[in-house]
């Protein structure tokens, strides 16, 4: 009897096993690069640590950083740098690094990095280190705790990323519509369905009013509606960049004003140039 309780011991966990790589299997199938990966899984796992809605801030990290895929949607990339208002993606941790201190030799201090893009000049305390700003989950981990202050401070999830993107009136929206768009979004392949915010997550809003709770499903639905915020730009690929040309140059780095945002309230529209190959079309 031992000897049989030990082999179905043995056959249900040797079945567990087979169904857990199934799943993973199938969950590669729509899955991104092993790097795009890096941002899913520490954006993920902030959201459950800090009780923050799922998906939402995964779609702010796709939203900052994202690479398009060759089926239009977006993936995060953990080597992006944002220079003086110029976002660039680099194929590794090391080249991102190297990127960050040359634009430094060379005056440029407002520069976001990692996953959710935060700016190390504005956030100086932030990180010990390059390296840990580029680290996905301390990236993520300081982005959703900041984004939980915005939620005190605003009382709503909405908001609260459109004061993350910037706190000056009129600057945010678009930004927020362009999350809460990517945030519909399935990320397995499922069909595309509008979500529904005020029940998406008991937390959504902090003791929400039932004028907020219709102000905010409202919002949703007319979604359609809202402004167009087109996809960041890129540019053709260009090789491995080491800086050799002058940095890009940014009206406001000299005289941007103080206390601006985790995301360095920009002011326009953030034009990204890649140094990855983009998938050639058929």
């Amino acid at each position: 009897m031992h000897g049989l309780k030990t082999l179905h011991i043995f056959a249900c966990h040797k079945a567990g096993l087979t169904i857990l790589l199934i799943g993973l299997l199938y969950q590669n199938s729509w899955g991104k690069s092993a790097e795009s990966d890096r941002c899913i899984l520490a954006t993920t796992q902030v959201e459950r640590a800090l009780h923050l809605p799922d998906g939402f801030l995964s779609a702010m990290s796709r939203v900052e950083t994202g690479r398009p895929d060759t089926d239009g949607t977006l993936s995060p990339w953990p080597w992006t740098i944002n220079a003086a208002g110029v976002g660039y993606h680099y194929h590794s941790l090391r080249e991102a690094i190297e990127a960050v201190e040359d634009f430094q030799k060379k005056g440029v201090r407002s520069i976001d990095v990692g996953c959710m893009q935060v700016n190390i000049m504005h956030h100086p305390d932030a990180f010990s280190s390059l390296e840990m700003a580029f680290d996905p989950y301390q990236n993520a981990l300081y982005a959703g705790q900041f984004l939980k202050q915005m939620f005190e401070k605003k009382g709503s999830w909405p908001r609260a990323a459109a004061a993350y993107h910037s706190q000056t009136p009129g600057i945010g929206e678009p930004y927020l519509w362009r999350v809460i768009e990517e945030w519909a979004i399935p990320q397995d392949g499922r069909q595309i369905k509008t979500p529904n915010i005020a029940s998406h997550h008991p937390l959504f809003a902090r003791n929400p009013s039932q004028n907020m709770k219709r102000d905010i499903t409202k919002g949703i639905r007319v979604a359609s509606k809202a402004p167009h915020v087109p996809l960041k730009q890129f540019r053709p690929f260009r090789g491995f960049q080491h800086f050799s040309e002058p940095p890009p140059t940014h009206n406001r780095i000299n005289n941007a004003p103080k206390g601006r945002s985790l995301a360095s309230y920009r002011a326009a529209p953030v034009r990204i140039a890649t140094t990855l190959p983009q998938a050639a079309s058929y």
